[in-house]
């Protein structure tokens, strides 16, 4: 029964996922938000390269898995540029992807400035069916191939930072592109539009310690609306723990460690609905570098 009701709600997820979530999930996209907004591209007071790997569900074969790599930088004081490649990949569904980026930096005050920029992405979706298991032998429509398609897109944003607060605004899959399969009988899947609204502010305590308090909502077509509750405990910049809270039964623990200029973070979710008796929760890693750029005389909310 266990394994029957596991492959069940493997299934309702696969639908979900194949409609709705069709960008990965990134449980510390507070340490790097450039990934959900092109309008963040080179507003650090360095060059972040970033490498991220995240295993969801944690004990159930197929679960989703995600790995990325990212850069960005400031060319001058009002242009950056970067791009990240990243590969996702859900039972016999997966996307690898390259996405470049280009923002335009306005300086609204002494202390503030506003990133606008725009991504132009290329994604090749695959579906494997030699990771399928027929149920009945000898099935004609499994041929045990591999079909992939590339579809181009295209994502902007709007960044507003300072020391204090930062806000963000962007939306992602602009062109809602169709992805066809030959042996698709319901019609194509099409790339929804996702939008993302966010904003955080940090509180300083004392020296040694601030807390950053941060809330994201995210709205894709046909599907729940999903709002993130975030807050992030700093100790002299350099070592921070965080916890969030999900809109989908979900909890996030977090913890980060930055030594001069490497970085390290990782995190763990876990889900109040009966899919936690089947999983060992969800884990993502974290490691990068943050190389000195000249070029960049404002610090920003970071």
């Amino acid at each position: 029964m266990k394994k029957i009701f596991t492959c069940l709600v493997l299934l309702i997820v696969a639908q979900q996922y194949v409609v709705c979530q069709q960008t990965p999930l990134y449980s510390q996209y507070m340490m790097n938000e450039y990934l959900i907004n092109p309008g963040i591209t080179g507003s650090l007071n360095a060059i972040p390269i970033r490498l991220q790997a995240r295993q969801q569900w944690t004990g159930v074969k197929g679960a989703p898995s995600t790995q990325i790599i990212s850069a960005h930088s400031l060319l001058n004081p009002e242009m950056g540029v970067g791009g990240y490649i990243f590969k996702d990949k859900f039972g016999p569904i997966s996307s690898t992807g390259v996405q470049a980026t280009y923002a335009y930096h306005l300086k609204i005050n002494q202390n503030v400035k506003l990133g606008l920029g725009v991504g132009f992405a290329l994604f090749q979706f695959q579906f494997d069916e030699r990771d399928l298991i027929s149920i009945e032998e000898n099935d004609n429509v499994l041929t045990g191939g591999v079909e992939s398609r590339l579809v181009p897109d295209a994502n902007i944003g709007a960044y507003l930072y300072s020391e204090k607060y930062f806000a963000g605004l962007s939306i992602l899959q602009i062109l809602q592109n169709s992805i066809g399969f030959e042996n698709q009988t319901d019609g194509a899947i099409t790339l929804s539009r996702q939008y993302y609204l966010y904003g955080g502010y940090k509180f300083e305590l004392n020296a040694n310690f601030y807390l950053q308090a941060s809330i994201l909502l995210k709205v894709v077509a046909e599907s729940p609306f999903e709002p993130d509750i975030n807050l992030k405990a700093f100790y002299k910049k350099n070592y921070w723990l965080g916890l969030s809270y999900r809109s989908d039964d979900s909890f996030v623990t977090m913890l980060g460690i930055k030594y001069q200029k490497y970085y390290f973070g990782y995190s763990v979710g876990f889900s109040f609905s009966t899919l936690k008796n089947y999983t060992h929760g969800c884990h993502e890693i974290v490691i990068g570098i943050d190389i000195p750029n000249k070029v960049l005389k404002s610090k920003s909310s970071y």
